[in-house]
């Protein structure tokens, strides 16, 4: 199987469905939902490194860009060697996010927050410590209303994730 071929099965089992590349929000999201299930341990291949909104992977949006829809319905039936196993992973990963599978917002600080982590203080950096960095980092995030309590939520989150 390609990339492509295993990218559109995983949209599919975990509820994102053919990509819709038009919208920034949308790619950003799906950057950060392959970053953190890659990080939660099911190896899809993309290498990321950190760029304005965090953990990105230039080959992936490349993917992305190519799933159309004949693409998209021709693979999103595939089934894995290891399916039961694998679908119930992905669903598991799914559910550990719930409704923040569409809060890009929410998203964006949990993976970059993770990224971070695994980067500067391996793995096992503080909630003070982290926050700060990720502020350094990213200080546009001041601007976003309730940035306190998405920190704190996504730091609380991480352990689901490592």
């Amino acid at each position: 199987m390609t990339q492509k071929e295993v990218l559109c099965k995983v949209l599919d089992v975990i509820g994102l469905g053919k990509p819709n590349m038009s919208q920034f929000d949308r790619r950003i999201q799906y950057q950060k939902i392959i970053y953190l299930l890659q990080s939660s341990g099911i190896s899809l291949g993309y290498g990321f490194n950190w760029y304005i909104k965090g953990p990105y992977s230039s080959p992936l949006a490349h993917v992305l860009y190519e799933i159309d829809d004949a693409v998209y319905e021709e693979n999103k039936n595939l089934v894995f060697i290891d399916n039961e196993r694998i679908v119930k992973e992905l669903n598991d990963f799914r559910n550990k996010l719930g409704d923040d599978i569409n809060n890009v917002n929410y998203l964006e600080v949990l993976a970059s927050l993770h990224y971070i982590n695994k980067a500067n203080f391996s793995g096992k950096g503080r909630f003070p410590d982290l926050r700060r960095r990720l502020l350094e980092a990213k200080p546009v995030l001041n601007e976003i209303d309730n940035i306190e309590s998405l920190i704190k939520k996504a730091y609380d989150h991480l352990s689901k994730f490592n």
